[in-house]
């Protein structure tokens, strides 16, 4: 599998679009070497005509020269709030004078920063529902978890997992999903890094929101009809960030301090040997778009 990434240089109305096949999963070591190393790392990437389309892109990074903006984000880049926010807080070191965003529900975010209509030339997925027998009969025993979910109504919080119902299925089956993911066995609230699935849902029927995890293209353009009176907030967010959009308080659930500059220092080593493979298919030159 690639870790393909689009790079755009944006200079007032110029684009410049540039492609690595393996810069994805480097992200935040590149963008941690500082701007005069990152642009200069740019010549060695591939200059194309335009943006990939969502599906084929695993990360993304723009770079505005005229309003000092860096924003950024990548399948592979950390998902736990206290990482993200650490690394963030590090990295505007890094690049002084510049606003620093991670760009959590991707190209979401990114389309109002690059100023052009990206969206309406996306192919969008055809999202499919599950059958209510398959929602009762997920095993209630499973390792590896696909979704940690939360449900406030009434003023209580059930917190449960569903063992092989994918997040987007949930989304999809609609608002009378609610009570059948209310028969789950009640779980205690993980600590953050304790989270035994990827991706991660909050339902709160109470004031009718829906908060996820993670970005999925166009799956409320499709499915928002599915629950009425909701509305959605998405992104690669973190799972504490989730939480606090909820209004849950998260004191006691951070990971440690210890943790956090672990997983911190191994965000920026150095992984050039995950792109060595790709260095042919680099060159250099100016193109606008």
């Amino acid at each position: 599998m690639a870790h393909r990434i689009n790079y755009v240089i944006k200079n007032r109305n110029q684009l410049i679009c540039y492609h690595h096949r393996w810069g994805a999963n480097s992200i935040a070591s590149d963008l941690y070497l500082g701007e005069k190393t990152f642009l200069r790392y740019l010549s060695e990437c591939t200059i194309e005509a335009e943006l990939r389309e969502h599906l084929l892109m695993e990360g993304f990074v723009i770079v505005d020269m005229e309003k000092k903006l860096l924003g950024f984000w990548a399948w592979e880049f950390e998902n736990e709030t206290s990482i993200i926010r650490y690394y963030l807080c590090a990295l505007q070191k890094i690049w002084p004078g510049w606003q620093v965003m991670h760009l959590a529900n991707e190209m979401y975010d990114a389309e109002p920063l690059l100023e052009i209509d990206y969206f309406s030339k996306q192919t969008i997925t055809e999202f499919k529902s599950v059958d209510a027998t398959d929602i009762i009969n997920d095993p209630l025993q499973d390792e590896c978890p696909y979704v940690l979910f939360f449900i406030r109504e009434h003023g209580k919080i059930l917190v449960s997992e569903m063992a092989n119902i994918m997040l987007e299925s949930i989304i999809c089956y609609g608002e009378d999903i609610i009570a059948l993911l209310g028969e789950r066995p009640a779980i205690s609230i993980p600590t953050e890094g304790q989270t035994r699935s990827l991706d991660q849902l909050f339902i709160d029927v109470d004031n009718k929101q829906i908060i996820v995890n993670n970005s999925i293209l166009g799956i409320w353009e499709s499915m928002g009809h599915k629950w009425p009176g909701y509305t959605l907030k998405m992104g690669r967010m973190g799972y504490l960030a989730m939480l606090e959009e909820a209004n849950i308080p998260t004191t006691g659930l951070e990971m440690s301090y210890e943790e956090i500059l672990e997983r911190f220092g191994q965000m920026i080593a150095l992984s050039q040997n995950d792109r060595s493979s790709s260095s042919s298919s680099g060159s250099g030159g100016v193109s606008i778009w």
